[in-house]
């Protein structure tokens, strides 16, 4: 039974991926579970009475009812997965174009910019008072949480999670003068397994805090109002309520997640990054003014097609590693 088992996950993994598996399929069926054993309760039946009336079926339709399950289950999977981006954008904060929201939007993201600021200015302090070691540890926190200090002005969002993905963001743009957004999928693709299996496995963690918490969400609001309207037993509706209590948990979550997974990003701008100007064939710069405006060419050749400049290994690069200027 357990190698039939491993061998159909083993075939869902390579037919669905891991991440299916695990961010939006996985939620799904422990959320249809939870919603099937409040459904039990609420019409006061048991398991024992459920395996009773599955026994009853014939062969063909417990065949049929398993297979329709299971399908619906993962096209529920597939919607949920149509749907992650645009609510994780939500959570990040990029919010409709409507007069109460753009007014919460702009308080929050000035109540971040604020609190970030702040939180410069005690790092200047300890390292006016000689306390380096705490103003590097606070430093450091502040990078992870918040796009860099130069871009606070124009980089916050009024969510703490679109915060740390702003961070991300800015990662390299801040250090190497990258455009994330246009570089990272020319990238992707040129990374070595380890560290796309390092990328991926941040990103699933991310995804499943995220889905979990839609999926708590929804669960700990529909449910509810259910039971009042079929005026279900008041004990259970406040006990799906407790839902918000997950959904709490799966954000707080997802902030960990987000910050280990621009972590994860980071480093392979750290240590990959050449690897597209070298698949391009062109002479990684040595200089980081250079780099640089090499990274500001290729996001203008792939944003605007303005054409590149001969900056080929062997276009006649100078010893600095690039072509003339």
């Amino acid at each position: 039974m357990n190698t039939l088992l491993e061998v159909g996950l083993g075939s869902a993994e390579r037919i669905l991926g891991s991440r299916f598996l695990l961010a939006f399929l996985l939620p799904v069926v422990l959320a249809a579970g939870a919603s099937g054993a409040l459904a039990m309760a609420a019409a006061d039946a048991s398991p024992g009475d459920a395996l009773r009336a599955w026994q009853g079926f014939s062969a063909s339709s417990q065949l049929m009812a398993a297979l329709w399950a299971v399908l619906s289950l993962v096209g529920a999977a597939y919607l949920l997965a149509l749907f992650h981006l645009p609510f994780l954008r939500l959570l990040e904060g990029y919010w409709p174009e409507t007069a109460l929201l753009d007014g919460l939007r702009e308080r929050r993201t000035e109540r971040h910019r604020r609190a970030a600021e702040e939180r410069w200015r005690q790092v200047a302090e300890l390292h006016a008072k000689q306390e380096h070691t705490r103003a590097s540890a606070l430093a450091g926190e502040l990078a992870a949480r918040y796009p860099p200090r130069p871009h606070l002005a124009d980089g916050c969002l009024p969510t703490a999670l679109g915060n740390r993905l702003r961070a991300m963001e800015f990662y390299p743009l801040d250090r190497y003068g990258i455009d994330s957004v246009v570089i990272w999928p020319r990238l992707v693709p040129l990374l070595p397994p380890e560290a796309t299996a390092r990328v991926t496995s941040a990103r699933t963690s991310l995804d499943v805090a995220v889905t979990l918490l839609g999926l708590s969400a929804v669960f700990g609001t529909a449910w509810p109002l259910v039971l009042l309207v079929l005026e279900g037993p008041g004990l259970l509706a406040a006990l799906s309520l407790l839902a918000w209590l997950l959904a709490w948990g799966a954000y707080r979550a997802a902030l960990q997640a987000a910050t280990a997974y621009g972590q994860e990003v980071a480093v392979v701008f750290d240590l990959h990054r050449t690897a597209l100007p070298r698949h391009l064939g062109f002479a990684v710069p040595v200089n980081p003014a250079e780099e640089r405006r090499m990274w500001d060419d290729l996001a203008q050749f792939y944003l605007r097609n303005l054409p590149l400049p001969d900056r080929s290994a062997h276009g006649g690069a100078a010893a600095g590693g690039l072509g003339a200027q």
